[in-house]
């Protein structure tokens, strides 16, 4: 049985309509028109995140080559994308692949991200490959690349039903915490070390404010910054999450004692992000369990039950049962 926050998903038709075989042309998020020959059978992607929607609109078979978020194998991430994917050690590049790797894979398009492939779509353009470039770095990018990849692939019911969990999802937060006229904690997102904290520009600042936290950090521009322990003790931060990536736990801010003198030390509300497939707090559809993750640690009288949550987002996107480890760890 689902929970209350797993709300009936209303569908929304995108107004682009099915693509018959031959070929489309689509404006990408660089606001460039690219033709694409239909159907399309083999996907190269290159932004680790794009790779990620391939797997929810459920086209991971169509990709012959991919980067991935943080993925290595071996990992309890490596072997869940497994029992999804099988065919993943084929696909699988470490890091970027050389343009002579992607041409052996035959690609009828190339799936590209602006900042970290500059120059890709001339680099592809003299072998007749169109390159789409795709930007979803906060939600309404999100929105734009997974309509976009839902029109490409020919799965736009399945596009609009991820986007309608989205959409649910932060209806039902701000609905919730607004009905009981609740405080926002301040909050604080730490990287890969302890003073090394998400800029007001990046998605996880995003994710605290959807989640009903004020972010304390926000005023900070770019990227990952690095500050201060007098810094942080000024924001006094009531909640700190912690990225999943990186070595940093939660009892290494609570044992230390520079760390004492802040709110959500004493109060023990220091968390570290879950990850399955992909972290929780990149841009990824699992993101959109990391936003009712955070909501339940910043408001836990709201009643979200992650785990059912969880369960029941991976079995209807991915069609995965969560193992019991896993569960440990979203619970944690």
């Amino acid at each position: 049985m689902r929970s209350p926050f797993f709300v009936a998903i209303v569908f929304i038709w995108v107004a682009f309509g099915a693509i018959a075989a031959g070929t489309a042309t689509v404006v990408d998020q660089a606001g460039r028109e690219v033709v694409i020959s239909q159907p399309v059978q083999r996907v190269v992607s290159l932004y680790g995140v794009a790779t990620m929607y391939l797997y929810a609109l459920g086209v991971q078979e169509r990709l012959v080559l991919g980067t991935y978020v943080g993925l290595k194998p071996g990992s309890p991430s490596w072997a869940a994308l497994m029992s999804v994917d099988p065919g993943l050690p084929d696909k699988y590049a470490h890091t970027r692949p050389s343009l002579e790797e992607v041409l052996a894979r035959e690609p009828d398009l190339v799936l590209a991200n602006p900042w970290k492939d500059p120059g890709v779509t001339e680099e592809f353009a003299a072998f007749g490959v169109p390159v789409v470039i795709l930007h979803a770095e906060d939600v309404e990018g999100i929105r734009g690349a997974t309509e976009l990849l839902g029109r490409i692939f020919g799965v736009e019911e399945r596009a609009a039903k991820l986007l309608s969990y989205l959409d649910a999802m932060v209806r039902a937060i701000a609905s919730a915490v607004a009905g009981r006229g609740t405080a926002r904690p301040r909050t604080l997102f730490v990287g890969t070390r302890p003073l090394r904290v998400a800029s007001g520009e990046m998605y996880q600042t995003q994710l605290i404010e959807l989640a009903g936290g004020d972010p304390v950090a926000a005023e900070l521009r770019g990227y990952w910054q690095d500050v201060d322990i007098e810094q942080v003790l000024l924001w006094d931060p009531e909640v700190i999450f912690i990225a999943p990536y990186g070595r940093v736990t939660p009892e290494d801010l609570l044992n230390d004692p520079v760390w004492r003198g802040i709110s959500a030390v004493r109060g023990k509300r220091v968390h570290k992000m879950p990850w399955v497939f992909s972290p929780w707090d990149i841009p990824t559809p699992e993101s959109f369990l990391g936003l009712l993750w955070m909501a339940a640690k910043l408001h836990p009288d709201i009643g979200i039950d992650i785990v059912a949550e969880a369960e029941a987002f991976y079995r209807e996107f991915y069609g995965y049962e969560l193992p019991d480890d896993l569960i440990a760890v979203i619970e944690g």
